[in-house]
């Protein structure tokens, strides 16, 4: 589950103590509207310019930079070489199913970790990322 709403988030921004502005807002209530989808830096300028006319990509990646820094996003580079960025989840461990397409994520409950019998020497980890790209059933047809 990622963040439930807006005023959860700029609550979160406030209590860190940064200023929000009516473009982070924007940017915020984007991310909420998209839940379990990725979005390029790009898809949140396109958005956020339509209210915004003169906002800037510097602007985009300020705001998007303090949000990864308060974990609200997470981004992570897509199978095409471009970062994106979706809300945060919330809840247990877990990995996904990304749609190349569209960019819609599916839950997938069991952590292929526990898969590896490996004996890791010399090494400690501290975290991971296991994600599977593919369509989903609309973006298939």
């Amino acid at each position: 589950m990622a963040w439930a709403s807006t005023e959860e988030i700029l609550s979160k921004l406030k209590e860190s103590g940064h200023k929000f502005t009516g473009k982070r807002q924007e940017i915020v209530e984007l991310f909420v509207r998209s839940g379990n989808q990725y979005l390029t830096a790009r898809d949140v300028y396109e958005s956020v310019k339509q209210k915004y006319p003169n906002i800037s990509m510097d602007t985009i990646y300020r705001t998007l930079s303090l949000l990864q820094e308060l974990h609200v996003i997470e981004q992570m580079d897509h199978i095409d070489g471009v970062q994106k960025y979706r809300l945060t989840c919330q809840t247990h461990h877990h990995h996904h199913l990304i749609c190349v397409v569209c960019g819609q994520t599916s839950v997938i409950e069991e952590c292929p970790m526990s898969l590896l019998h490996v004996k890791l020497e010399n090494f400690t980890v501290v975290n991971h990322r296991f994600e599977i790209y593919g369509y989903c059933t609309s973006c298939k047809n």
